[in-house]
């Protein structure tokens, strides 16, 4: 039966950059905790025509690692507090993103194509994250190859760190920084591309 085999994973850190702090925690505000129940965001990214390579992996990873530094608080855990009650999402310069590859028999056009997808698919291309327990991964992804040839992207994304908005410019300034080799350079220079985790 076609399904979905995972090989194994690793962590992926944030490229040291000099404006990063070496610890941090963000506590979450009153309109961020009635996020914490619900499962991550998931999204899973098609790529039919992709050359599968190892080096295509080991792309996808250090582009992450590139563009990590920029939404910081991906790294982290949701971390329940008890001396305050409080959960705050812990980073640190040991905090990662788990990353997950796979391999996969299903057929990643009919995937794509179908007019009626098949979600039980959908959702073996995508990490499965305990959410009912803390510690617990702001970000996880999941790289997943097909036999027929393509590749897939699955990435579970907790709302309590970042709206769709965000996740919008997480993603693409990933998709660049891995098409180019580097950081795209406005998420450098306009500040409406930059996000802004002030609590206040």
């Amino acid at each position: 039966m076609a399904g979905v085999r995972i090989l194994g994973s690793s962590k992926v850190r944030a490229r040291h950059d000099d404006s990063l702090p070496p610890s941090s925690s963000t506590h979450l505000t009153f309109f961020d905790v009635w996020w914490l129940p619900l499962q991550p965001v998931k999204t899973v990214l098609l790529y039919p025509d992709a050359a599968i390579s190892p080096a295509l992996f080991d792309s996808f990873k250090s582009s992450l690692s590139r563009i990590l530094p920029r939404f910081y608080l991906l790294v982290g855990d949701l971390t329940y507090q008890p001396t305050t009650g409080e959960v705050t999402i812990v980073c640190s310069n040991e905090s990662g993103v788990t990353v997950i590859e796979a391999e996969s028999d299903l057929d990643i056009r009919c995937l794509a194509g179908d007019p009626k997808h098949n979600m039980d698919s959908f959702f073996k291309l995508v990490p499965d994250v305990a959410h009912e327990e803390l510690p617990g991964p702001i970000l996880s992804v999941q790289f997943t190859r097909f036999s027929c040839g393509g590749v897939a992207v699955g990435i579970a994304l907790h709302h309590v760190a970042m709206d769709a908005t965000g996740q919008y410019k997480f993603i693409g300034g990933w998709a660049k920084t891995c098409c180019d080799g580097s950081v795209p350079s406005g998420l450098n220079i306009l500040h409406d591309q930059v996000p802004e985790y002030g609590r206040a």
